[in-house]
């Protein structure tokens, strides 16, 4: 039992002295960056292992879901907490962003996941070099459509978290960014790690070393290919939900940008 909760206690203690210390502003605003963006950093990677290396395919379309991730929550909480010249007046009182903020992070994932979904349905049967250009492909369909819609700002980006994250400040004075880069840094690699060490996770193996022969020994490789496929789209599309939030309110924000 206390082997169990040895690695929880020390994430739960590495987690509160990173707050405590970003609250007491002990660690620099470049240093609080360079830490987050490790840790957004670490989950991207992960993530794309999973496809690349677990399974052994090649996608090269991760971009397009962490953008879509990224532009589905940042929406998403502008259109629930903040006054902004696209929605108008909030739909929600801006201090329940506090309590909602992890949800929209999720439901950024969530839709990133769909979207990878929709393109592993077309091309499950596909491998290598073909599924590197599907993948390519639905990453151009995406950065272009995004980069065309000038009520999201266009090529300019969305620049609308600043009004939520001073929200939440404004409920409960905390460093939100540091701290949930920190959660959903340690949940993406538990989830990767339950996966792959879980029955899909085996079969995610076997398809590796073998497709034909993993199909041959009755693991249905086109459900687990989708499925993996899914999850790590969403764990990407979940990695880059706080990245522009906390690249507009913490860095550029500050320094007069």
């Amino acid at each position: 039992m206390l082997k169990r909760l040895t690695v929880p206690g020390i994430l739960a203690l590495a987690g509160g002295l990173l707050v405590w210390c970003a609250y007491e502003e002990y660690l620099s605003l470049y240093f609080l960056s360079v830490l987050m963006f490790m840790g957004v950093n670490i989950m991207l990677a992960t993530s794309l292992n999973l496809v690349n290396g677990n399974m052994g395919e090649f996608s090269c379309g991760h971009a397009g879901f962490m953008c879509v991730g990224a532009y589905v929550s940042s929406l998403l909480g502008v259109w629930l907490f903040a006054k902004d010249k696209v929605f108008g007046l909030p739909l929600l009182d801006p201090s329940y962003a506090v309590y909602a903020f992890p949800f929209i992070i999720l439901t950024g994932g969530l839709a990133a996941a769909i979207t990878g979904l929709l393109v592993a349905i077309p091309s499950y049967k596909t491998r290598g070099d073909y599924l590197a250009i599907i993948t390519i492909a639905a990453n151009t369909i995406v950065i272009s459509v995004i980069q065309n819609l000038d009520s999201i700002g266009g090529s300019r980006g969305f620049m609308g978290m600043k009004s939520v994250l001073s929200s939440m400040e404004d409920s409960l004075y905390l460093p939100w960014m540091p701290l949930w880069v920190f959660v959903f840094c340690v949940m993406t690699i538990w989830v990767l790690r339950r996966y792959t060490s879980s029955t899909f996770g085996k079969g995610v193996s076997a398809i590796c070393q073998d497709e034909v022969a993993a199909e041959i020994m009755s693991v249905n490789t086109n459900r687990i290919k989708m499925l993996t496929f899914m999850l790590s789209s969403g764990l990407a599309g979940l990695a880059e939900d706080s990245l522009p939030t906390f690249w507009v309110t913490s860095i550029l924000a500050p320094l007069g940008f």
